[in-house]
Formats: C-alpha cells, sequence, structure tokens
C-alpha cells in the first residue's frame, strides 16, 4: 500500500508509464492506470497506482467554412479546427460523428481518409503521459528496474517455474519450491554460507539482503513473487529475453487453474479490468524487394500488457535496439554482455559438472546434484542485471529518455516516436500562418491520393546486382588453394539508398506545404531514366554530369571530348 500523503507534504507528480483499459461492459468507465512517482517537499519519492476513469483526450476536425481541399494536409492551423473530446473507447464513433459521417463502418484509419481529421492518432496513453510531464517538466527522475529470472524444470519433464529471482534496488528475493530442495537439511544456512563464498563481495558492496522462501508448489512460488514485485512498486521488470520466462509464467498458471491477470495486474485494479495479454514481437520481416528475412531474438520487441505499477521490459532487446546504429553483437546472451560490460560473466562452478556449461545437460546436471548451487547461479542472474544497468544506464536513464511521452510499447517504432513528439511541437508552434499552434493530420490506412498515380512509380528502386555481374576479385586466402578465389574481400561498400530516408527529407524540407509541383514525365527521357536520376539527386554533385547528359540533353564527356579533338584539326 502507497503511504496515505496530505496536499501539503506533495510537490508533484512523475508518469513513468499509463496503461489503458476498455470498459469491460457497456456502461462502464474505460480506464487509465498510471504509474506515479509521488515526489515530496522533504525529497523522497513515493512509487504510487492511480486509475483515471473516462479521462477525455482532445481530437480536431476542420471547420465547415475551411473544408476546401481534397488532399491530406501534414498539418493544419488550430484556428481552421474544431476542438473536440472523447473518452478513448468512444474516438471512433465521435471522430465520425464530428466529421458528419456517422454512418461510416471501420477502425479509426479508414474513417481518417478524411482530410479534415486531426490529432486523433495520438493514443490517450501518451496524452496523458505528456500533461503529467508539461505540468511537472523538472521531474524526471531514473527509472528504478528490477530484475527478475526463473529457473524452469528440465528434469522431471514438467517445465514449472521451481525458482524465481527478483531483485529490487539492495532487496534480492529468491522464492524456491520446496520440493526442488527435498532430502537437504540445514538448507538456509548452507546457501548463506555458498552465497558469502562464492559472491560475498558483491553482497557487500552493493549492502544486499537476502530474503529466502521455500513454497508449496510451482503456483505458490509465481504468486508470492508477484506480490513482492507489487509491494515495491518497481518502474520496470527487467528480463533477459523474455519471450521464455514470460510466456512459462503464464502457461503454468493456466495449466493449474490461476488467471495470469489476476496475478500480473495490480490490487489497486478493480475486477472487471484486471488483464494479461503477451504480443510477441514479429519473428520475420518482408523487405521492400519482397525477401523475408528472419529476426533475430534480439532484434524483436515482446510487450506484456497488463495494467500494473510496472512495465515488463525485454533487457537484452533494449540493449541492441539503444545501439542499433553500432556493429552487431557476436552473442547477445547475458553471459558474452556482462562479460564485455562488467567484466563478470555468468556465475559458474568449475569441476564440479562433467558437461559444458550452460547447456541443457548442464541444467539438468545441476538441478538432480547440485541445487544448491543452483539457487546461487539464479541469484546472481539477477544481481549481475542490476549491476550492467548501474554501468550502462539503459533502463534508468536512456530508453525512458529516448521514448518521451510515446508508450515503451513502441520504442522499436521511430516513426510512431517522432509524431507523438511532433504533435505537442506543433501545438506549441507560434508563427504568423497559425498564431495558436498547428495540429498533425491523422493517419489513414491509404495515404496515396489520385494524383499520386500520376508520379514516377516506385517500384524497382531497390537493385541487386546480379551475381556474375560481380568481379571476381575476391581474396586468395586458402592455404592449401592459393590459385583459387574466394568471395571474402579486404574493402566492400553499400549504396544504401533508403538510408536517405528521412535525412534527405530534412535536410532539403521536402514536404506537402513546401511542394508546389511534382514529376510527372520527361519527354524523351526512358521511365528507368527518370528512376535513375532521381536516385541520384541525393548525390548531386558526384553525379551532375550523368543527369545534365539525361534528364537535360547535354552533350556526354566523350563527345565533348570527339569535338575538342575535331575543332584542333581545323
Amino acid at each position: 500500500m502507497t503511504e496515505k500523503l496530505g496536499k501539503e507534504e506533495i510537490a508533484g507528480y512523475e508518469c513513468r508509464h499509463v496503461v489503458y483499459q476498455r470498459p469491460p461492459a457497456p456502461g462502464e468507465p474505460d480506464m487509465h492506470v498510471v504509474k506515479e512517482i509521488i515526489h515530496t517537499r522533504d525529497g523522497r519519492q513515493v512509487p504510487h497506482v492511480r486509475i483515471w476513469k473516462d479521462f477525455q483526450r482532445e481530437f480536431y476536425v476542420t471547420k465547415d467554412a475551411e473544408r476546401k481541399h481534397e488532399q491530406k494536409k501534414e498539418w493544419e492551423s488550430v484556428d481552421k479546427l474544431r476542438v473536440f473530446k472523447s473518452r478513448q473507447c468512444d474516438l471512433i464513433r465521435n471522430a465520425a460523428k464530428a466529421l458528419g459521417t456517422p454512418w461510416i463502418q471501420g477502425g479509426l484509419r479508414k474513417i481518417a481518409q478524411s482530410p479534415y481529421l486531426y490529432g486523433a492518432d495520438i493514443l490517450s496513453t501518451a496524452v496523458l503521459k505528456h500533461n503529467y510531464q508539461a505540468k511537472f517538466p523538472e521531474l524526471n527522475t531514473p527509472f528504478i528496474s528490477a530484475p527478475f529470472d526463473i529457473e524452469s524444470d528440465v528434469v522431471h519433464g514438467t517445465g514449472d517455474p521451481i525458482m524465481i529471482a527478483f531483485a529490487y534496488q539492495n532487496q534480492v528475493y529468491t522464492v524456491v519450491d520446496k520440493k526442488f530442495v527435498e532430502g537437504y537439511t540445514n538448507v538456509e544456512m548452507r546457501l548463506r554460507s555458498l552465497l558469502e563464498e562464492k559472491l560475498g563481495d558483491i553482497v557487500k558492496k552493493r549492502n544486499i539482503t537476502w530474503h529466502l522462501e521455500f513454497t508449496d508448489g510451482t503456483v505458490d512460488c509465481i504468486k508470492k513473487t508477484f506480490a513482492h514485485i507489487h509491494h515495491h512498486k518497481p518502474d520496470f521488470v527487467s528480463i533477459w529475453n523474455m519471450d521464455f520466462d514470460i510466456p512459462r509464467v503464464a502457461e503454468t498458471l493456466e495449466k493449474y487453474g490461476e488467471s495470469p491477470a489476476e496475478v500480473f495486474s495490480d490490487p489497486a485494479v478493480p475486477d472487471g479490468y484486471k488483464d494479461f495479454f503477451y504480443k510477441r514481437g514479429p519473428s520475420q520481416k518482408v523487405t521492400a524487394s519482397g525477401k523475408v528475412m528472419p529476426i533475430k531474438p534480439s532484434g524483436r520487441w515482446h510487450t506484456v500488457y497488463t495494467p500494473a505499477s510496472y512495465y515488463v521490459i525485454d533487457a537484452m532487446c533494449a540493449y541492441r535496439h539503444i545501439r542499433n546504429q553500432q556493429a552487431e553483437e557476436q552473442s547477445y546472451s547475458l553471459d558474452a554482455i556482462l562479460n564485455k560490460e562488467i567484466k563478470r560473466g555468468k556465475l559458474t562452478f568449475p569441476n564440479i559438472t562433467t558437461v559444458t556449461e550452460g547447456t541443457l545437460e548442464w541444467h539438468q546436471e545441476m538441478q538432480s546434484k547440485h541445487p544448491l548451487e543452483y539457487i546461487i547461479y539464479n541469484f546472481f542472474d539477477v544481481v549481475g542485471m542490476q549491476e550492467l544497468d548501474d554501468k550502462i544506464q539503459d533502463l534508468a536513464l536512456t530508453l525512458p529518455m529516448f521514448s518521451g511521452c510515446s508508450d515503451f510499447s513502441n520504442f522499436k517504432s521511430q516513426p510512431r516516436r517522432m509524431v507523438d513528439d511532433l504533435h505537442y511541437y506543433c501545438l506549441d508552434y507560434r508563427g504568423e500562418d497559425a498564431p495558436n499552434g498547428l495540429v498533425i493530420a491523422t493517419t489513414s490506412d491509404q495515404m496515396r491520393d489520385k494524383y499520386d498515380d500520376l508520379t514516377v512509380d516506385t517500384d524497382g528502386w531497390i537493385i541487386t546486382l546480379p551475381a556474375h555481374l560481380v568481379i571476381d576479385n575476391g581474396l586468395q586466402i586458402i592455404e592449401h588453394a592459393p590459385w583459387l578465389r574466394t568471395n571474402f574481400r579486404g574493402h566492400t561498400g553499400d549504396l544504401d539508398v533508403s538510408a536517405s530516408y528521412p535525412t534527405n527529407e530534412e535536410v532539403m524540407n521536402i514536404s506537402k506545404e513546401t511542394t508546389h509541383r511534382e514529376l510527372v514525365s520527361i519527354e524523351g527521357v526512358a521511365l528507368h531514366e527518370q528512376k535513375m536520376c532521381g536516385i541520384n539527386l541525393s548525390g548531386g554533385q558526384t553525379n551532375s554530369v550523368e543527369i545534365a547528359t539525361t534528364l537535360f540533353g547535354l552533350p556526354t564527356l566523350d563527345e565533348l571530348l570527339n569535338d575538342f579533338r575535331a575543332s584542333r584539326l581545323h
């Protein structure tokens, strides 16, 4: 329970994240569950869960007198718009009604085909979070991450969690199914002695208090762990490769007749609004050329939707996405990243097993023959993640800062985060054309219009050089076949035209608002030549001769040379 504070004690509120819950039945309110940090005047920070019922978000519709255009604009002056307020659950119906077309069927993107709807696709959760940030801009403190890790049975074939470790600041909780240590005596005393032997330095450094509990079965193990999580109210529950832990916990609860929604949701959330849904990130992507590419586990972005004080984050995926512009690591295993960043890998027990560490056989042997050491191994997995984030600050600072007011579920979507930021930038804009600000148009499911079909199409812009045209100049590096050329090369280059978006648009200030004419065709110039010149415009100085000869019919360099030679003969 959050301590009760008087208004005179409170200096402000900081929003960590917001979860939206639809009404469970007609006539019921919708609900936004907000994780707050209450800042007191004496400098304390108190975690708190606040429930907002029937929160009203804004959207905008062009005034009747200003509906003189057929094409969508990028934004419109507030003075030319009418502002409406709506619950998130009523947004589609109210938007259609405000547009004067209440009979339109479909989702928001279908309704947004109208060029007169603005500001409707920013999520209500982002609106509410921004309201906090705007009201208390000085409150911007580091997030508290609570690492979480399970070990599941690989000996008896159940796959059930047999222990769970959870760390919050200097408190570490290890909850173990007591059947796992059945037959062992003085278990707690021996575990604390083993912890001191193996990890005494880190326990002393972090001033760790270790809470060790033994439960009746796997369900009790899960419930007690989440009871501790709900008590401490961390900002993040961080898991390294959560696509193993979260589904396994949820499936175990369901297998034994328990509701994941009841366990994961905050106790303050009313019945009917408690929820749990796990959305896996895509495992493959389709490129613009139609090629299907697999996405590695570290490149995915999974989301847990549950109304709770914490947001479940995959620390492995966050680590990779924050460093997306850097070279990919050979391995994103926790052991590899710990060794790289803090020079201390996962806990090992040399010479007590006969198999390779980290393999399934190793886990089987540790669980069946060395359960006490296995509990200490699990302990360091969460403490090691604390040590990691203390150094790199991914979850404490970087990810929250990059996310702004956007939901963490959209962290991988840079366009979504950019539009959320631009929404409020435009509202704050003041100029002669918009003395009271601008509002961004709502994205529809069909952003092309009838005039777009007249311009040069985008088919075939991605070009891969056929293998038979590649010069056979690979390195001769095979010791026993020095005459054989390989496909290894010492120096390679890649012209990635897609990287010019959106950089070129920003540099050249390209938008619908700054475009007065668009090229439809050039008489006498083939379509593929128009496309090539369009691509090469991004490097105008380098490609100036080719552009001039192709588009404007100027003489080629060979023609100029021939004319020069002919003139000398005369």
